[in-house]
């Protein structure tokens, strides 16, 4: 049988530092495991993939403990699913979850063990990189397939309609919670939902239609899931489970939720500073919602593309999709919108377009929709309304109106307290470095001061 490799995209990445750590030339580690210098050096920079033999030996010669290992697999081409004579499986390292399954019932079998393996903490999977680039084949793939699997079910337990609502209806809660209090405290709780429950569905029996229902279900749960990861900065992990939500999403033939996902994606591709991949992103989920007719998600993909450009600097570009963005959101129709998509609403393209302006550094327009962005239901999206004040806080100082910054900053901590958000600390560290300069101001020092808790306790 064909095989191929499998490898996590931050191998060269964690090579390297476990390399340094060692203090080993390229040289002098080549001379070690009978490699040339220069083939590691090309593993080092991603241009070349280890067999899993050379992983093993980088992985005893730097006294790895499995990490390397754990990061190679041996696949057979046809399936995508690791290769019966390996002496591994899938679901012991990181590249675990970054596969767009070839069948559905592969998909199945991918997120299900991603989930377990989640459930029971695997370090390598916790410890997975990020690479933004490893989002682009799923994308493609699912750009360039009919959609049309059908998938249903043969095992032992009967599963219905009601079924299908009861995921639907709990995911709402926990997304609820997510945007009340942050996604450390909801996303054990949502992996363990997936693993004890969902699965358990997944493995029932149902016809085609009660199954891609199911699936669509299962793939929203398995994307908050995601997007909660993404928010306690387990963004590698977040990836995985951000592919396994579109390949669900796929074999349920439900377009509109992947684009959703696909918008997911750019969104934590820009966060990172992977600008070229997030408007990709974007591109491809603006495509997938026009050509399904959701303009709210068109309108999203539009300002996520902008997002994009503003992360490189590119003004122009920025200005265009921002301008298209707010006109798809003129033309939709919100009453047909699936109900995931509500939070999508005036404020939150404000604040959007407020982040654009803050990454091209201007404060002067950042500000003026900073503060449209503030009119939103603070109730219920309290982490919204911490980014919206930072964001705010930092146009301010953008504009050299530091008191102010200081002040509204003050309140963007008083709403951090409660949050389980790495991404909310990481927006209040950015304003603290903004103004660190500053601290000899009374305003400044007594924010720096309110801060210093907060991001302590990180």
């Amino acid at each position: 049988m064909a095989r191929r490799i499998m490898v996590d995209p931050s191998f060269g990445v964690r090579l390297k530092e476990l390399r340094e750590l060692r203090r080993l030339s390229l040289r002098r580690l080549g001379q070690l495991v009978h490699c040339s210098h220069g083939y590691l050096w090309e593993l080092e920079a991603g241009s070349k993939r280890p067999s899993v033999s050379v992983a093993a030996a980088l992985d005893a010669t730097l006294d790895a403990e499995g990490r390397l290992s754990a990061m190679v697999h041996e696949v057979s081409a046809d399936s995508g699913r690791p290769s019966a004579d390996t002496g591994q499986t899938d679901d012991q390292g990181p590249v675990l979850g970054l596969e767009f399954a070839p069948d559905w019932r592969y998909g199945l079998d991918a997120a299900v063990e991603l989930w377990q393996g989640d459930m029971q903490q695997r370090q390598p999977l916790r410890d997975a990189g990020f690479s933004a680039t490893a989002f682009l084949h799923p994308a493609m793939r699912w750009l360039t397939w009919p959609l049309d699997e059908r998938p249903s079910g043969s095992g032992e337990r009967l599963v219905g309609m009601p079924d299908v609502e009861m995921v639907r209806q709990i995911t709402a809660v926990y997304r609820t919670l997510d945007n009340q209090y942050g996604g450390g405290h909801v996303r054990d709780s949502v992996v363990r939902f997936l693993d004890g429950e969902v699965a358990v569905l997944l493995r029932g029996r149902y016809d085609a239609r009660t199954g891609s229902s199911l699936l669509s279900a299962a793939a929203e749960t398995t994307q908050l899931a995601g997007w909660a990861s993404y928010d306690v900065g387990l963004n590698g992990l977040a990836q995985r489970y951000m592919v396994q939500a579109l390949r669900l999403a796929a074999a349920a033939g439900d377009r509109a939720l992947g684009a959703e996902i696909l918008a997911a994606m750019s969104h934590q591709a820009a966060y990172l500073g992977a600008a070229a991949e997030a408007v990709d992103l974007a591109r491809a989920a603006g495509q997938s919602a026009a050509n399904v007719g959701v303009e709210a998600i068109v309108a999203e993909s539009a300002v996520l593309e902008a997002q994009g450009y503003a992360a490189g600097d590119d003004e122009t570009a920025c200005a265009a999709a921002l301008d298209r963005a707010e006109r798809a959101l003129d033309r939709a129709d919100r009453t047909g919108d699936p109900h995931w998509i509500g939070y999508f609403d005036e404020a939150y393209l404000a604040a959007k377009f407020g982040h654009c302006f803050a990454a091209l550094g201007r404060g002067d327009l950042a500000e003026r929709f900073a503060l449209r962005s503030l009119e939103m239901d603070g109730r219920h999206y309290a982490r919204g309304r911490q980014f919206n004040l930072v964001l705010l806080a930092v146009a301010h100082a953008q504009a050299g109106q530091l008191e102010q910054a200081s002040a509204v900053g003050m309140q963007a901590a008083d709403a951090a307290e409660g949050l389980r958000s790495a991404r909310a600390r990481d927006y209040l560290k950015d304003l603290a470095d903004r103004l660190a300069l500053h601290v000899g101001l009374p305003d400044v020092r007594a924010f720096t001061e309110r801060v210093r808790p907060i991001l302590q306790s990180a």
